[in-house]
């Protein structure tokens, strides 16, 4: 193209003489043929001026129009045209937007950077009819599980793909039911992008997304599509981990544009509801006539600005349950209840409105309740008169804003005389409170009348599931004279995933009998019913560390002895007899430990415990036995003590010494005989369970300062001395000082790196890849991990330091090669004794009058 800024040819042409001999006709020519050249030179400026114009207005009609476009596209995408913004940053505005939302929400705006369709199209090479593989040009950014769009410019069909079998070929979820060759492309949308923004959307064109999270919870997500005003629909579909199939959501609301709308004139923007969690996926199909669509936006929750109501989609008319059409006797202040919420659009409850009149067409309103988040409403004292009837009506409301017709009216007649047992409330849980237990303890006001006394005779608790009704409840106390005013709800009635109940009380008098029912109220349980405890070491040194308890979202919780009282892992350490010894019972429970992903903690080392499975919680390695998970195992309550020829746990006794280790694993064993079976001596997995629970209990790693200093400088005590019994954690007795107490399960090599028992409960030893440090003050623990075995799982140093103050766990490590492991220091130990203290420093072989052991038994 020539350059329209370039020279011309001859910039200066000289004026021809006007005087003979310079004046000669050769001159003429020469000028002349240099005025043509210029001429022709202009003639091409021309030509690529228009040409460079005709290329701006990209098929618009004038350069104006051209303009409007780019600023009607650009302004679609931004919101605003302030002449600083540009396509990049408002991507960044977007990104930003997206990560600091919590991905609550996404935008398609058919524009590079802001699309949400899962592919822009690969084409495809073959496919066989009644094969169910297909063959594409690349299958990069395909994903297994989810569905696209087979297209040859007429028709299209949803495919789901299975697997991935090479870099060209996929494997679907059905046969083909045609060929597909050249010429047709393997996509996530048909619809056409417009050069002024957004798609030309033909009847039966679709649109499959990408995974989109819009949250984890049961609130219903709004998906806004802004498109032309028509009489055509955009039949949108969804589909996540809760909902398998692809299943249709029609728009309850549609908002006209013009005029302050912020919608263009001619477009809407039409609401959908949709119940998703979690990772999902959203379809759209185009229905009855051609259109435009804008955009589509993809919202956490409702938007709640209104609009035309789709009458199809309106929730159904309740019923009234209570009163009774035509009851007699009603007190003051009845219960009133709506009855049969049903959604066409299955958009959840949102609330209900009761009226009361005195006339049965409701010429006026005596009483109007408002709207309420609950199907129920008591009436207050002071509006109802004795001995008149009156009537009733309810209307409710769903959670995108659509609101049924009016009830059927129907009538009751009050009391006589208003002396009754008042409506109970209901103090705990409070109405939609989430994250309930499995056995929440249910609370109610306290007992009370109207008019004469009477005496709290029985309460009656009942719930039911969110979606059922009255007629049917899940659970019925019956009528409970223990359970007046608080009720703990029994094991095996909620179930977890997040399961929306229903629960009301009615308190019964001696005289005047029954209440009206409570208000409903609603909850949720948890996402599982795991009880999870953690421990977060918020800094190494000092000593001791500094340490955070923590709820299982790493949040910082406060702890009281309850806490831990009240958790099955703690609740179930008790002290039982077994073959005539004393032993302390740990039941199983789960373990995680690992680094902070995010938060206030990030990055720092924690570990938590759980009564249940749990993501990323697994079984703690000393409930596993010959690879097979077991419910508890026991520790001797004492430190072993000789019973005959035998390790035993019993009080009043010197602790069994001067053996050495092979010797006290025979003495361990020997008591499975005659039927019993299982003692051994403990393993360095059970020991590390104590101290997990321990750690997390004690809310620090300095045992003797938080719970006792123990027999750590005086000479050797029988095993339930005073002294000795300091240091006691549970009923477990001596658990440092007086005597070392041989560990199994943990040895060093020859190179000093650690030998640990495998993982399984098999007892076969895993050399591990982790080098002893030297002996010193532990600062941080072995984290390093084989298929077999995890460090993490136990307290094995993995870093000292030789100065106290530097410290983490308030406790002295010891190591050389080849040695076996003691726990806890002895009598004379000092400060170097605790709950984390390991010395593995001697051989198998050694026996000393300060070392014993402790029975086991699984």
């Amino acid at each position: 193209m020539t350059d329209p800024i370039a020279a011309l040819p001859h910039e200066t042409i000289q004026r021809i003489p006007e005087t003979f001999p310079d004046a000669v006709p050769d001159l003429w020519n020469t000028r002349y043929q240099q005025i043509d050249e210029n001429f022709d030179n202009l003639d091409g400026r021309q030509t690529a001026v228009e040409q460079e114009v005709a290329a701006a207005r990209a098929g618009e009609s004038s350069m104006g129009e051209a303009i409007n476009a780019i600023v009607e596209q650009i302004g679609g995408i931004s919101g605003t045209l302030n002449g600083l913004a540009s396509p990049t940053s408002i991507q960044h505005a977007v990104n930003l937007d997206w990560l600091y939302r919590g991905r609550r929400i996404s935008f398609e705006m058919f524009a590079t950077g802001y699309e949400l369709r899962n592919h822009q199209g690969v084409d495809i090479i073959a496919g066989i009819f009644g094969d169910d593989s297909i063959d594409v040009e690349s299958t990069a950014d395909i994903n297994v599980g989810e569905d696209y769009i087979l297209f040859d410019g007429v028709e299209s069909v949803l495919v789901r793909v299975t697997a991935i079998h090479s870099e060209n070929r996929l494997r679907l979820a059905e046969n083909l039911s045609r060929a597909w060759g050249a010429g047709a492309v393997l996509t996530g949308s048909t619809m056409v992008v417009r050069a002024q923004g957004g798609v030309d959307a033909a009847v039966g064109g679709q649109w499959v997304s990408r995974a989109v999270n819009l949250g984890d919870d049961r609130t219903s997500r709004a998906i806004v599509i802004r498109r032309t005003l028509s009489a055509g629909e955009v039949r949108l579909y969804f589909r996540d981990g809760h909902t398998a199939p692809w299943t249709e959501r029609p728009w309850s609301v549609r908002r006209s544009g013009g005029g302050t709308t912020g919608v263009p004139e001619g477009f809407a923007d039409y609401e959908y509801v949709v119940p998703m969690r979690g990772d999902g996926y959203l379809r759209a199909v185009v229905d009855g006539e051609d259109m435009v669509i804008r955009h589509i936006v993809a919202l956490g929750s409702s938007t709640e600005m209104g609009g035309y109501v789709n009458p199809l989609m309106r929730p159904d008319a309740p019923g009234i349950a209570n009163p009774l059409d035509g009851a007699i006797d009603t007190t003051e202040r009845p219960t009133l209840t709506a009855s049969g919420y049903s959604s066409p659009a299955t958009n959840a409850f949102a609330t209900a409105q009761f009226q009361i009149s005195t006339s049965p067409t409701f010429a006026s309103t005596l009483h109007d309740s408002g709207e309420a988040a609950a199907m129920t409403y008591p009436m207050p004292a002071g509006v109802l008169a004795e001995s008149t009837t009156y009537y009733v009506r309810a209307r409710v409301r769903d959670v995108a804003g659509l609101q049924s017709n009016w009830s059927v009216v129907i009538s009751f007649t009050t009391k006589v005389s208003f002396a009754y047992v008042q409506t109970p409330g209901v103090t705990t849980p409070t109405n939609g409170q989430v994250e309930i237990p499995e056995q929440p303890t249910l609370q109610s006001t306290a007992f009370a009348v109207t008019g004469d006394p009477d005496t709290h005779a029985v309460s009656q608790w009942q719930i039911r599931f969110a979606a059922s009704a009255w007629v049917s409840p899940l659970h019925d106390s019956g009528e409970d004279a223990a359970a007046k005013t608080s009720y703990t709800v029994p094991i095996g009635i909620l179930a977890a995933s997040q399961t929306q109940y229903v629960m009301r009380v009615r308190h019964k008098g001696v005289t005047h009998g029954w209440s009206e029912w409570s208000s409903d109220i609603s909850f949720t349980t948890k996402q599982q019913f795991a009880q999870i405890l953690g421990i977060v070491q918020t800094a190494t040194g000092g000593g001791a560390g500094t340490w955070q308890r923590v709820n299982e979202h790493f949040e910082n919780v406060t702890t009281d002895a309850s806490t831990f009282n009240n958790h099955p892992a703690y609740a179930g350490i008790v002290t039982q007899t077994v073959d005539a010894q004393a032993m302390v019972r740990i039941p199983r429970f789960y373990v995680k430990v690992g680094s902070v992903p995010s938060g206030a903690h990030t990055g720092k080392r924690y570990w938590m415990v759980s009564d249940q499975p749990a993501a990323g919680f697994v079984l703690h390695p000393a409930f596993m036995h010959e690879g097979t998970p077991i419910d508890q195992f026991w520790v001797g309550k004492y430190q072993g003590v000789a019973d005959g020829s035998k390790l035993g746990s019993s009080s009043g006794k010197a602790p069994l010494v001067s053996i050495d280790f092979p010797t006290m694993q025979g003495r361990a064993t020997a008591r499975n005989t005659a039927g019993v079976s299982g003692f051994m001596l403990w393993s360095i997995y059970q020991l590390s369970a104590i101290q997990t629970l321990a750690l997390i209990e004690m809310g620090g790693s300095d045992s003797q300062t938080l719970i006792g200093q123990g027999n750590v400088s005086g000479g050797v005590q029988n095993v339930d001395h005073v002294t000795v019994a300091q240091a006691t954690w549970r009923g477990i007795t001596g658990l440092w000082g007086n005597v070392y107490q041989m560990v199994d399960g943990l040895q060093t090599d020859a190179s000093s790196k650690y030998k640990v028992w495998d993982k399984n409960g098999n007892k076969s030893y895993i050399t591990t890849s982790k080098t002893a440090p030297s002996s010193g003050h532990t600062i941080t623990m072995a984290v390093d991990a084989g298929a077999d075995y995890d460090l993490a799982q136990v307290f094995a140093a993995s870093t000292t330091n030789a100065t106290a103050s530097n410290g983490t766990f308030g406790d002295y490590f010891y190591q050389s090669p080849n040695c076996v492991a003691y726990h806890g220091g002895d009598w004379s130990r000092g400060a170097y004794a605790g709950l984390f203290y390991l010395y593995v420093t001697y051989a198998a072989s050694n026996a000393f009058s300060g070392v014993g052991g402790r029975l086991a038994k699984v």
